[in-house]
């Protein structure tokens, strides 16, 4: 089964997403979306999201948005074909929300459940529609930034994937919500945050580049680095900070993805997950694909690259195609690597 196989599919399948602080459901005909409903959670009051409420608010409103995610899409909830939801990695108990609301009403609709890897998805959300009908041939080189993980993937198909490279410590995002918090801006978003105050800097501060072999990355001499501008410089200049980091982590991507294709020789490059929303990233990343001539991808609605139910529906989809369901005694887990799909 290709792009092609997915074009021409019209299953309907209802996607659920619960792994971290955001509940979302989605409808996706074939791959192309009837809707695709996005709950945001506010954790900013807490620099951080608190599982035991990311909790809560799931259970308070998964019901109105799986809902509402049907009565957009314009068809009755007869018509489905089958449930996915996120399976992990995540925050358990919010994991637990999707399985347990998911198998309810499969069960209730008699249809398959059927339970996705959060990573997969994004892996694979670059096959969801868009206008200019651009998708990746096999293989290609994914490079997935969010708050929750940064990695380096071989998809070799829909289920072979290798991963070739991760963080050594914590994630591109939390790098992000970090700085933003330290320069006294809002816990959430906080790649936005520092893009948009990053317009109005220079890069004045030479920030380090780890010195990590291979395709691994690390984002913690960095984060030391700015704590300590923070520190000890008192006519620091917030604005300033905001673009140095931006130039600095887009020096280190850049040089991640060229190694990778000069190591595979793979030249069909997508980028994904919440941080790739960034435009000075993606417009950097896009430079160094035309100097380095290989084909870059990417989701054009921004709602696509961070966590989100239509890309659940699309695994949803495809496993369906090849009648991969879960039996109703599927569990999620907090931990899940990419070889358990």
């Amino acid at each position: 089964m290709n792009i092609k196989d997915i074009l021409k599919y019209n299953k309907i399948v209802l996607g659920i997403e619960t792994s971290f602080n955001d509940t979302s459901s989605s409808i996706l005909k074939g791959n192309k979306i009837l809707s695709n409903i996005i709950y945001e959670q506010n954790h900013n009051k807490f620099n951080g999201v608190k599982p035991n409420i990311a909790y809560d608010l799931h259970l308070k409103n998964i019901y109105n948005v799986v809902k509402k995610s049907i009565d957009e899409s314009n068809i009755s909830k007869n018509e489905i074909d089958a449930i996915s939801f996120t399976k992990g990695p995540g925050l358990i108990g919010s994991l637990m929300i999707g399985e347990i609301f998911s198998k309810s009403l499969a069960l209730s609709l008699n249809i398959p459940i059927i339970g996705v890897n959060h990573i997969h998805a994004h892996l694979l959300s670059i096959y969801i529609y868009n206008r200019f009908k651009r998708y990746p041939d096999f293989p290609y080189i994914c490079l997935s930034i969010s708050g929750g993980h940064t990695k380096l993937f071989i998809v070799k198909n829909f289920f072979k994937i290798l991963e070739i490279g991760t963080t050594l410590d914590q994630p591109l995002g939390i790098l992000y919500d970090k700085t933003a918090i330290l320069l006294g801006y809002k816990y959430k978003n906080g790649a936005s945050i520092i893009e948009k105050k990053s317009k109005l800097g220079n890069y004045t501060y030479r920030l380090p580049i780890p010195k990590v072999n291979g395709l691994n990355f690390s984002f913690s001499g960095l984060m030391t680095k700015i704590k300590n501008i923070i520190l000890y410089n008192k006519e620091y200049n917030k604005n300033n900070i905001c673009r140095s980091l931006q130039v600095t982590v887009c020096k280190i991507l850049k040089d991640k993805i060229n190694k990778a294709i000069n190591k595979y020789n793979i030249r069909n490059i997508v980028i994904t997950g919440g941080v790739s929303s960034n435009k000075f990233i993606k417009e950097n990343i896009k430079i160094n694909s035309l100097k380095n001539k290989y084909k870059l991808f990417y989701n054009y609605n921004k709602n696509l690259l961070k966590d989100n139910a239509a890309m659940i529906a699309l695994v949803g989809q495809i496993k369906l195609h090849y009648k991969l369901y879960d039996n109703y005694y599927i569990n999620s887990k907090s931990i899940l690597n990419i070889e358990n799909l």
